[in-house]
């Protein structure tokens, strides 16, 4: 009876070959993000109802990431309260600390309300305490935090120095 040829050792090699590919793509999960920049819409957090948002990772060093972030709302979903739309602007600068898409996040940041109403603050001052969870080579961006505001104004609806808590719920992508 003929015997079925035995696997050669340049067989086994083209085999191999043709599985590595496969061997270095389940490696995809890295410490630093290669997508640096990220694009998301913002539910309360610190605007006043929502904000387009843009951020980037400045700095990332093993498990510790910085990030800076810019964006633009407005009040147009509270119109029934207030005396007219005007935009929101806040900036932040945030820490990131976690492994691969999960992230504990802090940051700082400043809010500026465009109204000139004296009854409405104005200037906000914030901070962020959340989880968000980024695809390392970009994608979904998920972003949950509490974003207490204080207000140094002392001519606004709330008398001396005031702090708001507020929840902060974005969605968007990283690239």
């Amino acid at each position: 009876m003929p015997q079925p040829p035995r696997p050669t050792g340049l067989f086994l090699f083209c085999l191999s070959l043709l599985l590595l590919p496969l061997r270095l793509q389940a490696q995809e999960f890295t410490q630093n993000f290669r997508a640096l920049n990220a694009f998301y819409i913002e539910a309360g957090g610190n605007s006043d109802t929502y904000a387009v948002n843009y951020d980037r990772v400045v700095y990332q060093q093993k498990k510790f990431k910085a990030a800076i972030r810019a964006g633009i709302g407005t009040n147009l979903f509270f119109l029934s309260g207030e005396p007219a739309v005007y935009p929101v602007v806040p900036v932040e600068a945030m820490a990131l600390l976690g492994n691969r898409r999960k992230h504990f996040e802090g940051g700082l940041g400043y809010t500026h309300r465009f109204t000139d109403d004296p009854e409405l603050l104005q200037h906000m001052y914030f901070a962020r305490l959340g989880f968000r969870y980024q695809v390392p080579r970009g994608g979904l961006l998920v972003r949950v935090a509490v974003t207490p505001f204080i207000s140094p104004n002392p001519d606004s609806r709330i008398p001396g120095t005031g702090v708001v808590p507020r929840l902060g719920f974005s969605v968007g992508r990283s690239f």
